[in-house]
């Protein structure tokens, strides 16, 4: 089977819609929040533009409260909704160029793109890997790798009196962090960073097959690398968090596609909550300078409450892969039917002023601060507590540090060339 729907169905569900058809092809250079407010205030269940070219069109949920009811549905009713269009018989790559195949096979294993009970199988894998007490076991070597990037600021700083906060520490540190917890090389960095950035792009399509083209280089490149490092594994060549994941599916508790889409998953995804909330929420808080003054006033007090707000706030992933509708549903009083996909905008959601009064402004005080930061049901980000983690330790060493910091005057700031996640690459920084 291909991806089609009836094209009456289509046309009505335009017919439904109150705005010009939503595209998530965003530039995050300019500021995405504006838009999303007038969708959600007055076409918060949108049938927008596709980002696959194969598909007529897709839902976009723009409300905090039906973007929380799909992601219960993975859980309360998985029968109506799945991660894949394997549970309406059609294949990931059904109707792609033959050029993007190998991407297609690789997606088909990412945790991102199963269904129970296999995604609760492979998660229960790795999970152990990623819980809040391997995390804080973490935190001494954390603090060490920090401390020393602002070691190297400072030393910047007095020399120059600016840096590059994205490039030396935002875009930087997450690579650094999941290749020590994985047990990537050190001198492997920079390809594991330059394979992540193309696989990601399979994320990113925007109405034509030209971002899934680099996506396929990036899972080619991703199976050369991870074949050399799976078999120096299996030769007892590590004790790290690799080494047992391969030896977990040579138990048989994953197949090798399991492996694969697995390693490559935790690699490329990894990085980018904790890289969005270091770069766009420093950006932040130096916009909205007296949050920057209130957490350097009470770094101890305050470090916990603001990371869980500068989450909400920044949205490192503004939208998680779609979802398929497996079966006729309502969400917001409009009727999602079999076949069609749906994306929680959690950019939007987090910006509600339903649940998130003045939500534009950045309050440490919220309370409570039910972000979506991090999805919801059964996909919710393995990593959250690992990426909160990253954020307490640099807003700690960053407001303590460096109680002058500015923007730089006409400094050029630079997006991550992505749609669905919002990260900084350039954030040029000025002591004062």
């Amino acid at each position: 089977m291909t991806f089609a729907i009836d094209a009456d169905r289509n046309t009505a569900n335009i017919a439904g819609n109150v705005l010009p058809r939503f595209s998530l092809a965003l530039d995050h250079a300019q500021d995405p929040f504006a838009l999303f407010a007038r969708y959600r205030a007055e076409d918060p269940v949108h049938w927008g533009l596709p980002s696959d070219p194969r598909l007529p069109g897709l839902w976009y949920l723009f409300r905090h409260a039906d973007c929380s009811a799909l992601f219960r549905l993975s859980v309360e009713r998985p029968e109506v909704l799945g991660a894949t269009p394997a549970g309406l018989g059609i294949d990931f790559g059904a109707g792609a160029p033959p050029e993007t195949q190998s991407y297609f096979t690789l997606r088909k294993s990412f945790l991102t793109a199963m269904n129970d009970p296999d995604h609760a199988r492979v998660r229960a894998v790795i999970a152990g890997y990623f819980t809040p007490k391997r995390v804080a076991e973490f935190r001494p070597r954390l603090e060490q790798i920090v401390a020393g990037l602002f070691d190297d600021l400072e030393a910047e700083a007095a020399a120059t009196g600016r840096f590059d906060f994205a490039a030396r520490v935002a875009h930087r540190l997450p690579l650094i962090v999941m290749s020590e917890l994985m047990g990537v090389p050190a001198e492997d960095r920079d390809t594991v960073l330059g394979l992540s950035d193309r696989l990601m792009q399979g994320f990113d399509v925007d109405g034509s097959f030209d971002r899934v083209l680099v996506a396929a280089e990036g899972a080619e490149g991703f199976a050369r690398y991870l074949d050399a490092l799976f078999a120096d594994r299996r030769r007892g060549g590590a004790d790290d968090v690799i080494g047992a994941i391969v030896a977990a599916a040579d138990e048989d508790r994953m197949s090798e596609p399991e492996l694969y889409g697995t390693i490559s998953t935790l690699l490329q995804a990894g990085q980018s909550p904790a890289m969005g909330l270091l770069g766009v929420g420093t950006l932040g808080l130096l916009q909205q300078r007296d949050r920057f003054e209130e957490l350097a006033a009470d770094v101890e007090g305050l470090v916990v409450p603001a990371t869980e707000e500068l989450l909400r706030w920044v949205s490192p992933a503004q939208a998680p892969p779609p979802r398929w509708i497996y079966d006729d549903v309502e969400i917001g009083g409009r009727l999602l039917r079999r076949g069609e996909a749906a994306v929680a905008l959690i950019g939007a959601a987090n910006r509600d002023p339903e649940v998130f009064p003045d939500p534009d402004r950045i309050d440490f005080t919220r309370r409570p601060n039910p972000h979506l930061a991090f999805g919801g049901g059964i996909h919710r980000c393995l990593g959250s507590t690992l990426a909160r983690l990253e954020g307490q330790v640099v807003l700690r060493q960053l407001v303590t540090r460096f109680p002058t910091v500015d923007l730089e005057p006409g400094g050029e700031l630079a997006f991550q060339d992505r749609h669905i996640a919002r990260a900084l690459i350039k954030l040029p920084l000025v002591i004062r």
